[in-house]
């Protein structure tokens, strides 16, 4: 969580006035841009709702946590990793109203995928690992 609170700072305090940054040309850049709705961009101007979806989601995942089989190492990571994104997004909406995007994803011209930040792809890796760890591990694997 600090991780992605820390590079959203520094993105929008470094690169926030000087407008977008390209790091590799037609692959990936650096835009400062702030999400007030859901995935993709969706439901804007809803923040209050959010926050308090928010929270609902975050009481989920430990709920989940808490009933789901931690023998696995990947299992522990992955809710960590699930909780870090959420409340570090919750924490934007909280204190920002907004979410604060900043990863900008092309591929070449043909497409371009909506901006997201550390806490996005902390929350998809982290339910990548949960979906890998109970469809594809073995009982075997998971105890070892």
């Amino acid at each position: 969580m600090l991780l992605d609170l820390f590079t959203k700072w520094f993105v929008f305090e470094k690169f926030e006035e000087t407008g977008p940054v390209v790091l590799i040309p037609n692959v990936l850049g650096i835009i400062c841009s702030e999400n007030e709705g859901i995935v993709f961009g969706l439901a804007q101007g809803y923040n209050g709702i959010f926050v308090v979806l928010s929270f609902v989601a975050l009481a989920a995942i430990s709920w989940f946590y808490h009933s789901f089989n931690k023998s696995g190492f990947s299992t522990n990571i992955a809710f960590g990793m699930i909780l870090s994104g959420a409340i570090g997004n919750l924490w934007d909406r909280i204190f920002y109203h907004h979410v604060r995007d900043f990863i900008d994803v092309h591929i070449g011209r043909l497409y371009h995928w909506p901006t997201f930040n550390l806490a996005d792809s902390f929350i998809c890796i982290g339910v990548g690992l949960l979906l890998y760890e109970t469809l594809f591990r073995t009982d075997q694997e998971k105890a070892s």
